[in-house]
């Protein structure tokens, strides 16, 4: 019996020896005592650099770039491409700016830049699609100022939610600069940051931007990436779009 309870001593004893080592002490004796119960019972050395709060906060937001806005779109095209540090623009090293005129009646926001052409005379399944879908209803896309709230491409696909705030303030910034009659939102992450609404409730009616001197009618439908993927959804998306053209003046 005294053999066994030495044993199970012993196997307690390498347990917690092995615990502290995983923490990251080397030896449960330090050369000086130290009050365990003192109120600041921290290691003051000189070997130890302690940042205050402030001070703590003063060093990350140096290390966090900041870009002034630019208030003209050749400006923005030419920022996005060069990889300055833009909301959205720092996902990946693919940099992709807005396409169509720098002033148009219709403007068309998406999440993701997947409704671009990807190469001269080379159009994606999506660019297709939207081309059709607008066409519908009397609107050339090749009139419209296509853009997108990431300006390069997240690695998971999809745009973080808690990036969405600060990607929808920089696209009004947009809107400014172009100042559209319309706007077209492709798809629920755009609609959510643009709405604050989720795009099935959003849809059943125009909603309308307002924002520092704007006030755009606005309809948020499917993305052309789902329709692709579930076509039975098409006909929703149509009745998003004559409502669209019967209610907005194009």
């Amino acid at each position: 019996m005294e053999d066994r309870g030495k044993t199970a001593a012993f196997v307690a004893v390498e347990s917690l020896s092995g615990w502290w080592e995983l923490a990251g002490v080397d030896s449960a004796v330090h050369e000086s005592a130290v009050d365990l119960l003192a109120q600041h019972a921290v290691d003051t050395s000189s070997n130890m650099s302690v940042l205050s709060l402030s001070e703590k906060k003063q060093t990350e937001a140096q290390a966090t770039p900041t870009v002034i806005w630019p208030n003209d779109i050749v400006t923005l095209r030419e920022m996005v491409v060069s990889g300055a540090p833009l909301p959205g623009n720092t996902y990946g090293p693919v940099r992709s700016p807005s396409v169509g005129p720098i002033s148009s009646d219709v403007m068309v926001v998406s999440d993701l830049p997947d409704i671009m052409p990807m190469a001269e005379n080379r159009t994606s399944l999506n660019v297709e699609l939207l081309h059709r879908m607008l066409a519908a209803i009397g609107i050339d896309t090749a009139q419209c100022h296509c853009t997108w709230l990431a300006t390069s491409m997240p690695p998971a696909g999809e745009i973080p939610a808690t990036d969405l705030p600060e990607l929808a303030h920089f696209m009004l910034h947009q809107m400014q600069l172009i100042k559209p009659k319309s706007l077209v939102i492709l798809g629920s992450a755009a609609c959510k940051a643009l709405l604050g609404e989720e795009l099935m409730h959003a849809r059943t009616e125009l909603r309308n931007i307002v924002h520092d001197g704007l006030n755009i009618p606005t309809l948020a439908t499917f993305h052309p990436r789902t329709l692709i993927a579930r076509p039975a959804m098409k006909k929703q998306a149509w009745i998003d779009l004559q409502m669209f053209a019967k209610m907005v003046v194009l």
